[in-house]
């Protein structure tokens, strides 16, 4: 089990020793009692990203996550990884948006899941993961986030999207590969191939269904988020709309394994 064995301020938590054996909790343990908010100067993986702040009680968590005046999303925003993420792409997603535009966005949301919408789906969600249970039949033993909980999880959400099944797997592997890019498992080409390739192919799926919800408009989520063809600011909340959409996919993904980059996000 990792230990710190030094001054706990000069602890790098992206340091790959300290994650050797998994999450090493007797450091955050150490570091909650002696240094609750910590600053790290450096990720080893990445030496050209900047340092972060690591804020560890849960008290400390649920200040920042309620004051987004001080701690503003929009304004630096959500993750350390500036050469995969810039900033222009993290304020287009719901993650990284701060009230009003936050609030706005969410409502348009919040249409597309009423009491009534849900309910209509209960059946088909019933079904979906029936389906999916019903593929392990004969198997002795299984991966429970790979087999049950991802597949289930992402075509419930592709369902209210309207995005077909047979795309279920690929959007499961672009999102893993652009959250991982460290991860050689999830993303093989690694930062080259997330930048070059898999992000790319995020934006033109995305802008393809924008334009056959615009023509063809159906009862989905989709069509809710994507009016018909305007001008000006219904056109901007459009595109702020389906980058949330991005968020709420990559949210179906399958968790990865614990690293320090993934961890200090």
């Amino acid at each position: 089990m990792a230990a710190i064995g030094r001054d706990v301020e000069s602890v790098e938590l992206a340091d790959e020793e300290l994650w050797a054996d998994g999450v090493p909790y007797e450091v955050f343990k150490e570091i909650r009692s002696k240094c609750p908010v910590h600053w790290s100067d450096r990720i080893e993986q990445y030496p050209t990203e900047a340092g972060f702040w690591s804020v560890t009680t849960a008290e400390d968590v649920h200040a920042v996550s309620r004051d987004w005046q001080t701690y503003s999303s929009y304004a630096g925003g959500v993750t350390v990884f500036a050469e995969i993420f810039p900033l222009e792409l993290v304020r287009g997603m719901f993650i990284g948006m701060d009230p009003p535009r936050h609030d706005k966005i969410k409502a348009l949301f919040q249409r597309g899941f009423t009491p009534k919408r849900i309910a209509d789906h209960e059946e088909r969600i019933r079904e979906i993961a029936c389906e999916v249970l019903d593929r392990l039949q004969g198997r002795e033993r299984c991966d429970l986030v790979a087999d049950v909980a991802q597949p289930v999880v992402s075509r419930v959400i592709h369902s209210f999207m309207g995005v077909p099944p047979e795309d279920d797997a690929l959007w499961a592997r672009i999102s893993n590969s652009s959250l991982a890019p460290d991860d050689p498992d999830l993303a093989p080409e690694g930062i080259e191939g997330v930048l070059e390739k898999d992000i790319p192919e995020v934006f033109a799926r995305v802008e393809r269904m924008i334009a056959e919800r615009r023509e063809n408009p159906t009862d989905d989520l989709t069509s809710l988020l994507v009016p018909p063809r305007s001008k000006g600011r219904n056109s901007r909340t459009k595109r702020s709309s389906w980058a949330s959409s991005c968020s709420c996919w990559r949210a179906t993904t399958r968790p990865r394994r614990r690293t320090p980059a993934a961890c200090a996000r």
